[in-house]
């Protein structure tokens, strides 16, 4: 037979060793909760900033919606310029000949 005080001593340093292992579980526990909470709220940040992907092709859409009027501008305004240093130039010619 084994002596009382022997399973004494190995019930205590079970149950010891359970305490030691319940807190460093609780404190680990305490830690990933704190980092969950810390990265939801970076989740939550970036999600702020975050742009869709139908934000993105509205946005483009206007874009070259408006890149398409400019475009029609400017080639209205240089027809129009070419249309005038013709008509200039045909003006020279007639000025030119006239003063011959």
């Amino acid at each position: 037979m084994t002596p009382e005080y022997l399973i004494a001593a190995v019930i205590s340093i079970m149950l010891g060793w359970g305490g030691f292992t319940w807190r460093r579980a609780e404190s680990a526990h305490e830690v990933a909760e704190r980092m969950s909470d810390r990265i939801d709220a970076l989740e939550l940040k970036i999600a702020e900033k975050y742009l869709t992907k139908e934000d993105f092709e509205l946005q483009m859409g206007r874009l070259f919606a408006t890149l398409a009027r400019f475009e029609k501008k400017l080639d209205f305004h240089v027809y129009e310029q070419a249309n005038n240093i013709n008509a200039l130039n045909a003006r020279l010619q007639q000025y030119e000949r006239f003063t011959e």
